[in-house]
């Protein structure tokens, strides 16, 4: 009997409450979209793998990405939509075709004007069999001290707090993204009704050198008659209504890893502070709630460097 080409596993995040609450501009540019393809003469078949495509996508933006419109996603906000379905199963093929919808959709509005800058997938590789779609980086204790050293000797106070605030809280990149001074707690070290994954609201927790850091970057603002609206990032483009933009800290991060020749992206850090507790030797179960995953196994199988060599260490001890 032949053997088929093994199925990619579905991502199963189809829901028909949910497409009613999907940013309001975003529903205005699909229904233009299906239109375009209605009018291109598309299969029936075509069109609904494009619409199912794209229906996963929207609300995995309004579960996990403050349901913001595609015209103002980033690169990174695409890589973490990508490396999610990689992580739910799907196989190379699935992911190429994703990408390919995603990018037929930002051709189609900068060919109508409505984005006006380039399409965050312009720079997104398409993977090759085997191999993974976003590389996962671990920092060794060696490498945060390497970028710790390499933040101090280039001496922005600001990249430096968002290094340590992010490796800290291993907190998701949205929330990094939109913290304001009012939601910090100087003197239990911690972040309150931070909006997270899902539209929950959890509380980041963060170290003293962090917390010396936050003190030392709200004091040179203060002295330097430095507008910042109440955010915690600030850059020429931040205002009253606008923080930092994930693309931003996504290029932040990429900056802080040349320092030390590792490619970083805003997950690295996440990744990377969960690893380093576990290795210290943290419980599981309490890294998985610092992380806010509702499921230990998921912490397990995404966040921890899985070489096993601890246990083969210990292996070693019994001689078998």
């Amino acid at each position: 009997m032949a053997v088929g080409k093994k199925r990619s596993k579905p991502v199963k995040l189809y829901d028909q409450e949910k497409i009613k609450l999907i940013n309001q501009d975003t529903q205005k540019y699909w229904k233009k979209y299906q239109q375009h393809m209605s009018i291109k003469e598309l299969s029936e078949k075509t069109i609904y793998n494009y619409n199912s495509d794209l229906s996963q996508w929207f609300i995995f933006i309004l579960d996990n990405q403050f349901n913001q419109s595609v015209v103002d996603l980033e690169e990174d906000d695409i890589l973490e939509f990508i490396t999610f379905a990689k992580e739910q199963g799907n196989n190379t093929e699935r992911i190429k075709r994703r990408l390919s919808t995603i990018s037929a959709f930002y051709k189609f509005l900068k060919r109508k004007k409505i984005l006006k800058g380039d399409s965050p997938t312009e720079y997104i590789d398409r993977p090759k069999k085997g191999l993974p779609v976003v590389e996962q980086v671990f920092l060794s204790q060696k490498q945060v001290d390497d970028i710790r050293i390499a933040l101090n000797a280039y001496g922005d106070l600001q990249l430096e707090v968002y290094f340590e605030l992010s490796l800290s809280t291993m907190a998701r990149v949205n929330a990094i993204a939109h913290l304001r001074w009012e939601q910090i707690d100087l003197e239990n070290r911690q972040c309150n009704d931070v909006l997270e994954k899902e539209q929950r609201y959890v509380t980041l927790y963060f170290s003293e050198k962090v917390k010396r850091l936050l003190i030392k970057l709200r004091k040179q603002r203060e002295e330097n008659n430095i507008e910042d609206y109440g955010w915690v990032w600030r850059t020429p483009y931040t205002n009253e209504e606008n923080c930092v933009t994930n693309g931003t800290l996504g290029q932040w991060s990429r900056k802080i890893g040349d320092m030390i020749g590792v490619p970083c992206h805003c997950h690295t850090w996440r990744k990377s502070g969960s690893n380093l507790l576990k290795k210290m030797g943290m419980p599981l179960e309490d890294i998985a709630t610092l992380l806010n995953h509702l499921d230990p196994s998921t912490t397990k199988k995404h966040y921890i460097d899985n070489q096993n060599t601890q246990v083969a260490a210990l292996k070693d001890q019994f001689k078998i």
